[in-house]
């Protein structure tokens, strides 16, 4: 599995049109073959920051996505921003759940 997260800061002049456009392309995103999970998140300590999570089942399915037209609505959302984003690919070999947590704290 790959996890994808791309942290924006984003001027409060452009949040609602970044915001519209990211919300467009959620669903065509979660819907492309192999896409475990796509979501956008908010910061609640600082109401500039914008999180984009994705997870794809393997890294034919992300570069097919990152080729993607939705992808390249993304691309344009990230170039209204003055800061760079932070972008962060990484694989996952294995994952746990509460199991952990409840055997830890036994």
């Amino acid at each position: 599995m790959l996890d994808v997260t791309i942290t924006m800061n984003v001027p409060r002049e452009k949040r609602k049109e970044v915001l519209q456009t990211v919300k467009v392309i959620l669903g065509p995103i979660r819907r492309q073959r192999g896409c475990i999970r796509c979501s956008y998140y908010l910061d609640v300590e600082d109401d500039s920051i914008f999180c984009f999570r994705e997870a794809w089942r393997t890294r034919e399915d992300l570069n097919n996505h990152l080729r993607s037209d939705r992808f390249g609505v993304l691309i344009g959302v990230l170039s209204l921003l003055s800061v760079e984003p932070d972008v962060s690919i990484a694989t996952i070999s294995s994952t746990a759940g509460s199991e952990v947590i409840k055997a830890v704290r036994a």
